[in-house]
């Protein structure tokens, strides 16, 4: 890494300021917020200054000086430092033009929220991330679907990188940012000062307007991997019924051939597609199918005449994406999906051969589609239909392919909905997505909150998890039904489960079920509370329904999460801003989860104010600490008054 040679500081006839380096030079532009540039070439004309100021919203100010390199943002009233960029690297190649470019520096901060969704932590100073979609299945750690660019602090300084490449931010000692480069305009950033509900706002409405989902997602969501057939789906309607448990939405996941993930499966398994899908209709429930953006390698068998149709067709037509040689894409191997090809849905004549394949599903009923994947672009080299190479392209395909369905939906009439697992910036313009998978565990519960309440200080809107986790051994009760409680008080409620014969837990003993429904979890471990608990916070969720869909349009509107940290309502409050576990759901519910086994109360955090407890109808005052009993049929809920 080469360390940046300042030349000197240019201030520019349109009140710009340019500091020049040896090869590049940095543009500092006034507006709304602060629009940095970084541009490999000859700097434009201007009068050379040794120093300068400019003077930014909401009482910020940038520092430059001709002999000192970076730059400096600092609250006028106060003088102090905020963020201080020292210096400049870059790597070149032999052509001599800039591949890399790190920044170095200090940020004077407590806290710093944002990088998309985390599931280790939800402040991240501290931490590092890659910047990078990747798929891992369960103990996601520091890895993340759904990698941001941006962040925010408790000072009034945030920072969007406006870049589909990812960049890689170290908020240690030393505050390092570092990203691959090409072309003149290297580095774009926009820096926002405010409050954090009103950089939120001011990042989101940058990038794309929100996308509200229709009114129905916000009720209860099923789904297993096991229902594989129609005897399957017949069992969780008549459950519903038998139980008296509402729910809105029945996604499918194993409903197609396995192979082209177009064609229903045979009808050994399903008698008449069109006719049960009217079933799960007719029951109230908006049926919503799996996908994945695959060309699938078959290796358990031959391909059949379809699949190797679809391959045949995609390679002549140039409907997947390509290596540098011009050859067909394939997955890598040890990955999801490996030897699969990855259709391009930058190519127009692609995306309408995949749905013509797919539009019978909307016409029997179809209402949305899960759509799962996304992470496979792994070649830096491959080729898209618009011209763009895979190391751009990656973290962009799974929004590229989420869009490409929303797209397919709307063309067709359909008010339906994605609900997706990868992404990164703009996701908030594709409207659902869920925290992927994760294990039966509190570990796991744990790392599901802080996934949520991330998700939503990156810009996410809606968001919802796997209650009770995906994979493992069935949970036990307390983790259930506190998971259950939770879900019940996030955007979206659902609980799901992996195959039944899973990646981390497989038995042998006849018709085993491993579902994470509760009729099914009462069963199991023989405890009917389970399911009355359970029918019981679900027929609240469809009480909720109504406040939820007035605060999600709310949302939409103002660019606010509805899963929402307290930083976002409460950003002078120093104990607000430091909790980690407390969210407000909408505007006026605060959510206190209990997320640890064992628990029967746990300190909560009230802010200045009135607050009614949900359940007890409790009013409290607020500015304290306050340790709150919490029961296993209830979650701890406080009302704003």
């Amino acid at each position: 890494m080469k360390t940046a040679v300042l030349k000197g500081l240019l201030l520019l006839p349109d009140g710009a300021l340019c500091q020049v380096y040896e090869g590049f030079h940095v543009l500092f532009c006034r507006g709304e917020f602060l629009e940095l540039t970084l541009v490999q070439g000859q700097p434009p004309g201007g009068r050379a200054v040794e120093e300068a100021q400019m003077e930014l919203p909401e009482g910020y100010a940038l520092s430059l000086t001709g002999n000192k390199k970076g730059f400096i943002l600092k609250r006028l009233s106060q003088g102090d430092s905020t963020v201080e960029i020292t210096d400049y690297g870059t790597e070149m190649n032999g052509a001599g033009d800039i591949i890399l470019l790190e920044t170095r520096g200090t940020i004077r901060v407590r806290h710093v929220w944002g990088t998309g969704e985390r599931y280790h932590a939800v402040d991240m100073r501290g931490s590092a991330t890659s910047g990078r979609v990747e798929e891992k299945f369960t103990r996601q750690g520091e890895t993340t679907y759904l990698p941001v660019p941006f962040f925010m602090t408790e000072k009034g300084v945030a920072c969007f990188r406006d870049t589909s490449l990812p960049v890689e931010m170290d908020f240690g000692e030393v505050f390092v940012t570092r990203q691959a480069v090409s072309g003149p305009v290297l580095i774009r950033e926009r820096w926002f000062f405010g409050t954090p509900d009103k950089v939120l706002r001011q990042m989101i409405i940058s990038v794309g307007k929100p996308q509200l989902p229709p009114p129905w997602a916000f009720g209860v969501w099923i789904s297993a991997n096991g229902w594989n057939c129609d005897a399957e789906v017949d069992a969780q309607l008549d459950a519903l019924k038998r139980y008296d448990y509402p729910a809105d939405v029945m996604v499918l996941e194993a409903w197609s051939d396995e192979r082209t993930f177009w064609r229903w499966n045979d009808r050994e398994h399903w008698k008449d597609p069109a006719r049960t899908i009217r079933r799960i209709r007719e029951a109230g429930l908006h049926p919503v199918l799996w996908q994945i953006p695959v060309i699938k390698q078959e290796r358990d068998g031959e391909s059949g005449p379809y699949l190797a149709a679809d391959e045949c067709e995609a390679i002549e037509k140039g409907y997947c994406v390509l290596r540098e040689d011009g050859s067909p894409y394939r997955i890598p191997e040890g990955v999801w999906f490996s030897g699969s090809l990855l259709p391009d849905f930058t190519n127009p004549e692609a995306v309408k051969w995949w749905f013509g394949k797919r539009k019978y599903l909307l016409d029997m009923g179809i209402e949305g589609f899960k759509t799962d994947g996304g992470e496979f672009l792994l070649d830096d080299t491959a080729r898209l239909h618009n011209g763009m190479r895979g190391r751009e392209a990656h973290n962009l395909y799974p929004g590229q392919y989420i869009s490409a369905y929303q797209d397919f939906l709307r063309a067709n009439g359909v008010e339906g909905v994605t609900f997706s697992r990868a992404d990164s910036t703009g996701a908030w313009t594709r409207p659902l997505h869920w925290a992927g998978d994760q294990l039966s565990t509190w570990e796991e519960l744990q790392a599901q909150l802080r996934a949520g309440i991330t998700a939503g200080l990156s810009g996410i809107l809606f968001w919802g998890f796997d209650m009770g986790g995906f994979a493992g051994a069935l949970p036990d009760r307390e983790l259930y039904l506190r998971a259950t409680a939770l879900g019940c008080f996030s955007p979206v409620m659902q609980w799901h489960a992996e195959p039944r014969s899973g990646q981390f837990y497989v038995t042998h003993a006849p018709g085993f079920v491993n579902d994470r429904s509760p009729w099914n979890l009462a069963e199991k471990l023989g405890d009917p509370e389970i399911l009355t608990i359970c029918a019981a916070f679900a027929r609240l969720r469809r009480k909720l329904m109504p406040c939820l869909i007035r605060e999600a349009a709310f949302c939409v509107e103002t660019c606010r999460p509805m899963m929402a940290h307290l930083c976002l309502d409460y950003s002078g409050d120093e104990q607000a801003c430091a909790i980690s576990d407390q969210y407000m759901l909408g505007r006026s519910l605060m959510v206190c989860p209990v997320v640890e086994a064992g628990r029967e109360s746990r300190r909560v955090w009230l802010p200045r104010g009135r607050w009614r407890h949900f359940f007890t109808g409790e009013v409290l005052q607020g500015g304290t600490w306050m340790e709150i009993s919490c029961p296993l049929h209830e979650i701890i809920v406080l009302e704003k008054i």
